[in-house]
């Protein structure tokens, strides 16, 4: 084990839709704290998991007040990767388009972090590279109910850097229940008239996510009204996968931007996931806030996270009438 390598984070953001909307100042306060805390948590990369606006291509002072906060991220130089999510779309009830999406959030060409996308000049689908102190990483973001060609191009980028550990991001992928989506979810991407070709959770896990040995985790969002769940699985070499669902987007002041920190201690061979309030500065401890998993560089997630669960709905009733 290397005894010098310093713990370093990474930053998870969920839905900011409402935030951004009625509450800028508080997601500026977000972006503030993370750039203003970027040595004390060595940040080294940050992840948003889509639904940045409300309103699409309708009401572009959103994208404005989004782009204000996070001008403070892009200037820091800390690198970034943001999942689209269904209200990002232009005009969600008609098509993909996603051309102001694009606008506001695809500034990655020019970074030396910048692994390539699924389309050219398109955000909705890239990946980004990163060493950290020697360790290999790489970050892949999924459109909203990837299609089959998406989740191709997917597995072709995860086998040629299959010596990195790799993070999935997409918009929704696990549910509150802590099981992946699946028809008769509420929300679900199949939903929507206009994802043609989406594949929901449990398409994902099967037809990518499982046939990884070095994907590490999938964080998701979108859904409502519970706030997280999470659930570990084993891949098709036995590898172990930690799937996170965060959202607290209908809680007061649209979530007030809270965040999570995923603190890598690689000589106490753990990770320490957190949930964060940059509000009021403290660190929140309900039920599946925090949590600590076993991790080394050469096994990755161990044995001992298997026994890891957490679902917020358990009774088939409630979730029949969740949002």
């Amino acid at each position: 084990m290397n005894h010098k390598i310093k713990p370093f984070t990474f930053v998870i953001i969920p839905d900011t839709q409402d935030v951004c909307t009625l509450h800028p100042d508080k997601l500026r306060r977000m972006t503030n704290w993370i750039v203003e805390h970027k040595s004390e948590w060595n940040i080294k990369k940050i992840l948003h998991l889509g639904d940045l606006v409300n309103n699409g291509a309708i009401i572009e002072e959103q994208w404005l007040n989004h782009d204000n906060a996070f001008s403070v991220i892009e200037e820091s130089g800390i690198p970034y990767l943001i999942a689209i999510g269904n209200h990002d779309y232009d005009y969600q009830k008609e098509n993909r388009d996603a051309f102001i999406f694009n606008k506001y959030t695809n500034k990655y060409g020019n970074k030396s972090w910048f692994g390539g996308s699924f389309e050219k000049n398109k955000a909705e689908n890239i990946y980004t590279l990163l060493e950290v102190y020697g360790i290999k990483f790489i970050f892949l973001s999924l459109e909203f109910g990837p299609r089959d060609e998406v989740l191709a191009w997917a597995n072709e980028v995860l086998n040629k850097h299959s010596d990195y550990f790799a993070i999935v991001i997409t918009h929704s992928y696990l549910y509150p229940n802590a099981l992946r989506t699946r028809p008769g979810n509420r929300h679900n991407p199949k939903n929507y008239k206009w994802t043609y070709g989406a594949n929901d959770g449990e398409d994902m896990w099967h037809k990518c996510i499982k046939k990884h040995k070095n994907i590490l985790a999938v964080f998701s969002g979108h859904h409502i009204n519970y706030h997280v769940s999470y659930r570990f699985d084993r891949g098709d070499y036995g590898n172990i996968i930690f799937q996170a669902f965060q959202n607290w987007q209908f809680t007061q002041y649209g979530g007030e931007a809270r965040i999570r920190l995923l603190y890598f201690n690689i000589c106490d061979q753990e990770i320490k996931l957190s949930t964060f309030n940059p509000q009021t500065e403290t660190f929140e401890e309900d039920d599946g806030y925090a949590l600590t998993l076993s991790f080394n560089l050469n096994e990755g997630l161990k044995e001992d996270n298997l026994d890891k669960i957490f679902a917020n709905v358990l009774d088939p009733q409630i979730e029949k009438h969740m949002w």
